[in-house]
């Protein structure tokens, strides 16, 4: 009867496939990690302040971009309510659905990092709402 590992397991603990040497260990760790500090600061703003709207989140290399798909105007106002910065119609009315919208961007920062919070509203609500 075969004693050890199954087949296909190292035998010996030195085997590269399953050790690190130590200096191998610490030259990764300090691999920079372009995207963790947006993901850091999402992970802070939405454990922070759980009330806020639901979001789709993309996590870029120096920033975090989100786009409400509910909630409206008022939605974007409770980002803009935490985050602080300003919000401004993005580009040009379009076409969606039968209807004519526009695009809203919060643009602001959250702990040293860009946020912007997109939300694409009906030119009518939109025009009730700056009234």
């Amino acid at each position: 009867m075969k004693t050890g590992p199954p087949d296909g397991y190292p035998v010996d603990p030195d085997d590269t496939l399953t050790t690190q040497r130590d200096e191998d260990i610490v030259s990764h760790q300090s691999i920079p990690i372009p995207q963790l500090g947006a993901a850091t600061a999402l992970v802070q703003l939405l454990s922070e302040n759980p009330g806020l709207p639901v979001a789709s989140w993309s996590v870029g290399e120096f920033a975090l971009h989100g786009h409400l798909h509910d909630g409206g105007f008022g939605a974007l106002g409770r980002y803009a309510g935490v985050l602080g910065g300003s919000i401004r119609p993005l580009g040009n009315d379009y076409p969606s659905g039968g209807r004519v919208v526009r695009a809203h961007r919060l643009v602001a920062m959250w702990r040293d990092i860009p946020v912007h919070v997109d939300v694409v509203l009906p030119v009518a609500a939109d025009a009730a709402v700056a009234a």
